[in-house]
């Protein structure tokens, strides 16, 4: 659909799956509002709990009961750089200046796992190890995972996040507390609103981070370029290779070289480089 065909009034925005992308639509649409107070935004997602409340949209629908018109937030791949979030918004024809998401959070969930954090050593840190199953060349090594939870476990405390156990009979780590699996979308906001640090891949809760301020250590890579994701107060650690961005679905033939050559102890050192900052 082109911007002129819109209904007059409305914009109908599509966004269905993909927690990250659905995230990167608010801008544009915050974009819009900005520049037309009057229009009425219905958007429509398979994962309403994360921007259902936002005072800028005005509907939040299943994606199911969009219409024919509704506009589809979708960028090229490989895109050109540039954060996506600012080039989304060329699909509602409106400038973002700012790619920063919104996120719906609830401060009861927040203050609850901020009580039960309470007396434990800081910083805390909500680490994910794998991205979503069809961008499995985003995931860094997993050996390289337990050295890094080995090193940080005996000062901080960690929070696991993730859809599901990476594997197992996997080493205990004091000062660990696993959600995989866990949480709902809404608890999974509040538990990252509530931390100091995130670190992982990029992926839906690097924009949920981005959403509530909570810094965050990506480990890029080469898959993408690292503006196409970049937030400031993050640290992006990226490697980039003759064959990056490659944004690659099928198994990478070098076996993701690219995350290999991102070692433990500079994960660390820019974790403890993050806090120190923030605090």
């Amino acid at each position: 659909m082109k911007i002129s065909d819109r209904p007059r009034g409305e914009a109908h925005v599509f966004r269905d799956m993909g927690l990250g992308d659905v995230l990167m639509c608010t801008p544009a649409m915050r974009a819009l509002k900005r520049a037309d107070p009057d229009i009425q935004i219905f958007f429509y997602t398979d994962l309403p709990a994360v921007v259902r409340g936002l005072s800028y949209i005005d509907h939040v629908l299943p994606s199911e009961q969009r219409p024919p018109h509704a506009i589809y937030m979708s960028y090229d791949v490989p895109p050109p750089a540039g954060h996506l979030g600012m080039q989304l918004g060329g699909k509602l024809g409106v400038a973002v200046d700012d790619a920063r998401p919104d996120c719906v959070v609830e401060p009861v969930l927040v203050d609850r796992f901020r009580a039960q954090w309470r007396d434990l050593p800081r910083p805390i840190i909500v680490v994910q190890r794998l991205a979503g199953w069809w961008t499995t060349n985003k995931n860094w090594p997993n050996k390289n995972w337990h050295r890094l939870l080995a090193r940080l476990a005996m000062n901080v405390t960690i929070v696991e996040i993730g859809e599901f156990a990476v594997e197992a009979g996997e080493p205990a780590y004091p000062h660990y507390f696993d959600l995989r699996g866990r949480t709902n979308l809404s608890e999974l906001a509040a538990c990252i609103a509530a931390a100091d640090i995130l670190v992982g891949p990029v992926s839906g809760p690097t924009h949920i981070a981005a959403a509530v301020r909570t810094p965050a250590v990506i480990i890029l890579g080469g898959y993408e370029v690292a503006d196409n994701a970049h937030y400031e107060g993050n640290r992006t650690l990226a490697l980039t290779l003759p064959c990056s961005p490659c944004w690659l679905r099928t198994p990478c033939p070098i076996d993701r070289a690219c995350l290999r050559g991102i070692d433990p102890e500079t994960v660390e050192q820019s974790i403890r480089d993050v806090w120190g900052t923030g605090r």
